[in-house]
């Protein structure tokens, strides 16, 4: 096989796949390095590690091709591949927070292993046809695996790079299932071999590219989840904070002033939230601020929006569609809030309350930061009146 008059042989194209995987390790490993967030997970770690050992195995085998003799140099090239294949599915899991028994096909791809250690220490010379066949058993089994939790992938933020990820993991599997067809077949002679070795390596050659943009593409989309959380959620309680909160309040008013109905808020605010952080510390205040966040989210609708707003204030816009009125979920969630035990420090339980404020825009239309004045005056009367209830500003207006 020649280009440019070139010839390219076994011994080149491992060399070129060895330094390949060499180049995708450092690749992983500046990432890790440089990005702060990345640090935390190891999944770059090691994929970086699997490369490693890619590249070790490639290099072994290119060093046996030019006559450099090593005791079982062979066995230990192909031992070592299939390593860092292991490795590969190891951190697949780990990038995508799978448990440690999803790696159970190392387990199987071990035993096929100890199978291709003892055939080679049986012979002086091993039949390269049964080590092939065994090989690509091995790393078949490790590479669908890996191809397998790539395409189950349930985090759709970066399932079209998982799935291609998968995809080719799956090409590269049929690529080595073909590469035995001639052996099992008993037609292969030696420049036959070696040409669907240089073919093989060319595919691995091409798919490891194409593999290692696609994970860094998912840990790309990653990072971008991340930033888009930090932007628009509350990082204690995990609810949307004040500007999408104040965002979608506007835009309901703008739909509101041209379309029929109404936009209905509630404001909440804990009661004595200082006295819990002066008695029992700061994070027995950080437990009852996420735990007030968790009832009110398992009492509101499908459609209602919650956010944190301010130190212990929460927000609850309600969906158009919504069936209740602000006061009745209002009471809701007020009446969830006081039957919830809280724990804090050495174990020990406590019970919080909230005064609720609701408000609603008018048939006259109302703007945002009125809607809001109405249901932080109508907060602030709930406090004035003892705490731990439910005032609407409508009925607060007329009462006045």
């Amino acid at each position: 096989m020649h280009v440019d008059a070139h010839p390219i042989d076994l011994t080149t194209m491992l060399f070129v796949n060895g330094l390949t995987s060499f180049a995708t390790a450092l690749l992983f490993l500046g990432f890790w390095r440089v990005t702060d967030y990345l640090k935390r997970s190891d999944s770059l770690l090691y994929w970086a590690a699997a490369y490693g050992l890619l590249t070790i195995g490639f290099l072994l085998l290119a060093s046996t091709a030019v006559g450099l003799v090593l005791p079982r140099g062979q066995l230990i090239a192909n031992l070592t591949i299939d390593a860092g294949t292991a490795l590969s599915l190891v951190a697949t899991n780990r990038l995508l927070h799978r448990p440690a028994r999803d790696n159970w096909p190392i387990a199987v791809a071990g035993c096929i292993a100890i199978v291709e250690v003892a055939y080679a220490l049986s012979r002086p010379v091993p039949d390269y046809g049964v080590m092939l066949v065994i090989g690509v058993m091995l790393r078949g089994l490790l590479t669908i695996a890996t191809g397998v939790v790539l395409w189950r992938d349930a985090d759709t933020s970066h399932r079209p790079p998982a799935r291609l990820a998968a995809v080719f993991h799956f090409a590269w599997a049929v690529t080595m299932a073909m590469r035995t067809v001639p052996v099992l077949i008993e037609t292969q002679g030696i420049a036959a071999f070696e040409l669907s070795s240089i073919v093989a390596l060319i595919v691995r050659l091409l798919l490891s590219w194409m593999i290692a943009i696609c994970l860094l593409w998912m840990i790309a989309r990653q990072l971008d989840e991340r930033l888009i959380r930090y932007a628009t959620c509350d990082t204690l309680t995990g609810l949307s904070n004040r500007r999408v909160m104040w965002e979608a309040g506007a835009q309901r008013i703008a739909a509101v002033d041209r379309n029929a109905g109404e936009v209905r808020l509630i404001l909440l605010d804990i009661d004595h939230f200082k006295q819990v952080n002066d008695r029992w510390g700061h994070p027995a205040g950080d437990a009852v601020l996420a735990t007030v966040a968790r009832r009110i989210g398992e009492t509101v609708g499908p459609g209602d929006l919650v956010g944190r707003v301010g130190g212990e204030e929460f927000m609850i816009l309600l969906a158009p569609a919504s069936p209740l009125t602000a006061v009745d979920l209002a009471e809701r969630v007020r009446s969830a809030i006081e039957q919830t035990p809280i724990v804090v420090a050495d174990g020990q339980e406590i019970h919080c309350t909230i005064s609720l404020g609701c408000s609603r825009t008018g048939r006259g239309g109302t703007s945002w930061e009125k809607l809001i004045a109405q249901a932080d005056a109508a907060l602030y009367a709930a406090k004035d009146a003892g705490r731990n209830r439910v005032v609407d500003h409508v009925a607060l207006a007329e009462a006045a």
